[in-house]
């Protein structure tokens, strides 16, 4: 099993984000008659670069904590996935209205906190598969409290899927036409996180070389790919 990084987005607030899903397609090829060979579709992988703003000394150990921990691209790394537009997630405004209204995690019961003063995660929002799908499937039934959005992304298993498409069927589910096709096969309950996690390896040559102001300031940027290897794993 595959041991994963966490980048902190909360500690290293990305910014100027570029995010993607990059289809590998081949483009077709026209003859000297006309004909045309149809465009070759191998698959698609999420791409992710953002920048990330160093402006004293708490935020450059943090960064050098996360790039050491990241020993260039081989580590995997999780990023719950910087989406302003998304779902749900720490940049959507429902996920900051969450964080603000539990800052310290959320309470026991007692409202008691744990000893280091924090609570439990603030939970984010999750559907559930209302039908079993199958490995490639186009399209899945969610259970979700209502419908999703089309545009916006998903995850489920730990890959991250765009929503082309959202329907309300007769019997209340949410059909869902996925980006790319599903990945694995999926039982009726299993999960679907509404704030997806973005799982892929730094493809940046020698991240954070870039310079610093005076030695003190400065903006690192980081590219991330989706990681597709854990769909062979034992």
């Amino acid at each position: 099993m595959s041991v994963y990084i966490e980048f902190p987005v909360l500690a290293l607030p990305p910014a100027n984000v570029s995010l993607a899903l990059s289809y590998n397609t081949r483009p077709g090829q026209e003859a000297t008659n006309g004909m045309r060979r149809a465009v070759g579709f191998s698959g698609a992988q999420w791409k992710m670069r953002f920048d990330v703003e160093v402006v004293d000394e708490e935020d450059m150990r943090a960064m050098r904590g996360f790039l050491f921990n990241l020993e260039g691209d081989s580590a995997l790394v999780r990023i719950r996935m910087v989406d302003l537009y998304g779902i749900d997630g720490p940049f959507t405004p429902l996920g900051t209205a969450n964080r603000m209204l539990y800052p310290d995690g959320i309470s026991f019961a007692t409202d008691a906190l744990y000893a280091t003063g924090t609570g439990h995660a603030v939970p984010t929002l999750e559907g559930t598969f209302a039908v079993a799908a199958a490995l490639n499937d186009r399209e899945i039934y969610a259970t979700v409290d209502s419908e999703l959005p089309g545009g916006c992304a998903i995850s489920i298993d730990g890959f991250c899927y765009g929503i082309a498409g959202s329907w309300t069927e007769a019997d209340g589910s949410n059909r869902l036409r996925l980006s790319p096709p599903l990945r694995k096969t999926a039982i009726v309950g299993d999960a679907i996180s509404l704030a997806p996690v973005f799982i892929g390896s730094c493809v940046t040559q020698t991240p954070g070389y870039e310079a610093l102001n005076k030695g003190i300031h400065g903006v690192h940027t980081l590219e991330f790919v989706e990681d597709l290897t854990r769909l062979v794993e034992v």
